[in-house]
C-alpha cells in the first residue's frame, strides 16, 4: 500500500475509533450515578483510548515523514485528466513533495531571486519608492514572500521544477486537490515551454500571467467538475492570502491579481477559442502585460525604448509596462481615467542612478501620440504632484512631455 493509502486509512481509523471511544465514555460517564467499579473501568477505557490515539498519532507522524522524504503519490487519475485538459503531457513524471513552512519560503524567495536577480528587487524597491508607486516604508521581497507563502497549500519551484506541498496538505480534500491541480498545470506547461531568463519586470509579468493565468482557469474547471458531481460548493482554500493583500498598497494588490485576474481571462479566451490557439499561447507567449489586458489589439515589441546616455553609475533600468502605468495613476485618477490613459502605453522604460551615494530616478513612457503624452502630463500634474512634494519633501521632481513621450525626473535637492 501506498504511503498516500495508509495515511488516509489510518486518518480515517483514528477519527472513527476515537469519536465512537469518546462517546461512548462521555455517554456512560454522563449517566453514572456512583459505583466505584464502574467508574474505574471507564477510567481504564480512557487510558486505553488514549493510548490508542497516541499510538495512531505517531503512525501518522511516520507516514508524514515518509511523504516528506520522497515523492508525494499523485493519484494517477489527477495526471491523466490535467494533461487531456492542457493538450500536453508529462515529459517528465510529476516533481511533488511535501515541505516545511520553511522548505516553502525558502523556494518563495528563490522564485523571486531567479526572477529578479540577487539585487534586483533591492533596487527595484528604491526605484518604486522615487517612482511613487509604493510607499517608503515597504519592503518588496519581504512583501512577496509573504504573498507567496501566507496560507499557501503548495507552490511551484521555478528552480528545481519542483511542487512543494503543505505539510497539512489534505488529499481527501478537494479544494486542497484543486491547488495540485492547477500547480500540475503549472509544471505541466514549463516542462513544455520552460524558461527561466526574461528581459524586463513587464515581460515577465506576462509570462506569468500566461502560465499562472491558465492553470487557474484549469483549477475553476477542475473545482466546477468536483461540484457538479457532488453537488456542493468549495470554499478557496487559500483564503489568508485574500486578507493579507487587502491590508497591502494598491500597486501591490494589483500585481499580485494580476495573473489570477486578468490573466485568467486572458487563458480562457484562447482555450474557448481553439486547441491550436491554447496551443500557440504557449509556444508564442505575450511579451507585455499590455497584450494580456487587450488580446485583441496589435502592441510594440518589449524592452525596446531607450534612455539617454549618463555618466553615473546604473543600478537598474527596467520596464513597468501598461499595467504598472495603470496602477500608478489609479489611486489618484481612478479606475477609468487611469485605464483610458494606460491603454495609450506604447513603451516605457526607467533608470535608477547614483553619484555620490545620491539615487536619481528617469521615468520615459512612449504613448501613442503628443497628446496624449500631454494628457498625461496634465493629469499627473493636477492629481499627484502634491503627493510627492508631501511624501518627498528632499526630492526635486519634475513631468514633462517630449513629442510622444512622458517623462518624469526624480533628483535629489541640491
Amino acid at each position: 500500500m501506498s504511503p498516500e493509502r495508509v495515511f488516509q486509512s489510518l486518518t480515517a481509523v483514528g477519527l472513527i475509533a476515537g469519536g465512537w471511544l469518546y462517546g461512548d465514555y462521555w455517554k456512560k460517564s454522563g449517566n453514572f450515578e456512583g459505583g466505584g467499579g464502574e467508574l474505574a473501568q471507564l477510567r481504564a477505557k480512557n487510558t486505553e483510548l488514549s493510548l490508542t490515539i497516541d499510538e495512531l498519532e505517531n503512525n501518522l507522524a511516520q507516514v508524514r515523514s515518509m511523504l516528506s522524504k520522497g515523492p508525494y503519490p499523485v493519484p494517477g487519475d489527477l495526471i491523466t485528466w490535467v494533461e487531456k485538459d492542457y493538450g500536453m503531457v508529462f515529459l517528465k513524471a510529476p516533481n511533488v513533495r511535501l515541505a516545511s513552512p520553511a522548505a516553502i519560503r525558502d523556494a518563495a524567495e528563490s522564485n523571486l531571486r531567479l526572477v529578479h536577480g540577487e539585487t534586483g528587487l533591492g533596487m527595484e524597491n528604491i526605484a518604486w519608492e522615487l517612482i511613487g508607486l509604493i510607499p517608503n516604508d515597504q519592503r518588496l521581497m519581504g512583501l512577496w514572500i509573504m504573498l507567496e507563502t501566507t496560507g499557501t497549500r503548495g507552490i511551484f519551484d521555478l528552480g528545481k521544477e519542483q511542487i512543494l506541498l503543505a505539510e497539512t496538505f489534505d488529499p481527501e480534500s478537494v479544494p486542497d486537490s484543486s491547488v495540485l491541480a492547477r500547480l500540475l498545470a503549472q509544471q505541466l506547461s514549463f516542462q513544455n515551454h520552460p524558461r527561466k531568463k526574461w528581459a524586463n519586470r513587464d515581460e515577465w509579468q506576462a509570462w506569468q500571467a500566461t502560465h499562472v493565468g491558465a492553470a487557474a482557469s484549469l483549477q475553476s474547471r477542475y473545482n466546477r467538475r468536483q461540484s457538479s458531481s457532488n453537488e456542493a460548493e468549495f470554499k478557496d482554500p487559500e483564503s489568508e492570502r485574500e486578507e493579507l493583500l487587502i491590508s497591502l498598497p494598491p500597486s501591490i494588490q494589483g500585481f499580485a491579481n494580476f495573473p489570477f485576474v486578468d490573466g485568467t481571462d486572458y487563458a480562457r479566451h484562447f482555450y474557448i477559442d481553439s486547441r491550436e490557439a491554447w496551443s500557440a499561447m504557449f509556444r508564442d507567449p505575450p511579451q507585455n502585460t499590455a497584450s494580456i489586458i487587450d488580446p485583441e489589439s496589435a502592441h510594440p515589441a518589449a524592452d525596446t525604448l531607450t534612455l539617454e546616455p549618463t555618466a553615473e553609475k546604473v543600478l537598474l533600468e527596467n520596464c513597468l509596462g501598461e499595467l504598472g502605468l495603470r496602477l500608478w495613476l489609479e489611486p489618484y485618477l481612478g479606475n477609468e481615467t487611469a485605464s483610458k490613459l494606460a491603454g495609450m502605453w506604447q513603451n516605457d522604460r526607467y533608470r535608477l542612478t547614483e553619484q555620490d551615494q545620491n539615487v536619481s530616478l528617469t521615468w520615459k513612457i512612449e504613448m501613442t501620440d503628443e497628446t496624449a503624452a500631454k494628457d498625461l502630463v496634465r493629469e499627473v500634474l493636477a492629481a499627484m504632484m502634491a503627493h510627492f512634494q508631501e511624501t518627498q519633501p528632499t526630492r526635486s521632481i519634475e513631468i514633462k512631455a517630449q513629442g510622444p513621450n512622458f517623462i518624469l525626473s526624480n533628483l535629489p535637492k541640491n
